[in-house]
């Protein structure tokens, strides 16, 4: 996996982040799909403040959650994006759309366009301030008969995390 275009910017009121993650889905996660399991992935980014004299204060936080899954009936790919996990009850509240092809549904997956992580009077211009920005497949909620058997294979393993040194794009 590799993050490309990694952006944080300051738009409006708020802390945006723009990025892109790059990986191929294995045979066995897409055999999966094909099989009606739907597949999550979570992306959280923490904004957090060094602090010399004690640990570093986290000074925002933000999560993205992504469903992605397979309608045989329809023979289309849907994925739905909720800023919480997804239940039991129903997909709450979430964006969702539909496509054709695994390709086009992968890359909705893997996109990420000016997602608000803070509000912009929380980030001081002035203090030493770093972002640490993890995407990862959740396997803990996938179904458990899944969760126990994914947990020694690497191809169940799709992890990514980055840390940088926060400087905001100037705003717009």
């Amino acid at each position: 996996m590799e993050m490309q275009g990694l952006r944080v910017e300051r738009v409006d009121n708020a802390v945006t982040i723009s990025a892109n993650m790059r990986f191929d889905l294995p045979p066995s996660l897409e055999e999966a799909l094909l099989k009606g399991v739907s597949l999550y992935f979570v992306t959280e980014v923490d904004v957090v403040r060094e602090r010399w004299y004690f640990y570093d204060k986290r000074v925002a936080h933000a999560e993205r959650h992504v469903r992605l899954f397979y309608m045989p009936l329809t023979r289309r790919w849907r994925v739905n994006i909720s800023p919480r996990p997804f239940s039991a009850g129903g997909l709450g509240m979430s964006l969702g759309q539909s496509y054709d092809t695994v390709d086009e549904a992968m890359t909705a997956v893997q996109r990420i366009a000016q997602w608000p992580i803070a509000q912009a009077a929380d980030i001081d211009a002035d203090a030493k301030q770093n972002i640490n920005l993890i995407f990862k497949l959740d396997l803990t909620q996938l179904p458990r008969p899944l969760q126990i058997g994914a947990a020694g294979q690497n191809e169940w393993n799709l992890n990514l995390n980055k840390s940088m040194r926060l400087v905001l794009e100037p705003a717009r």
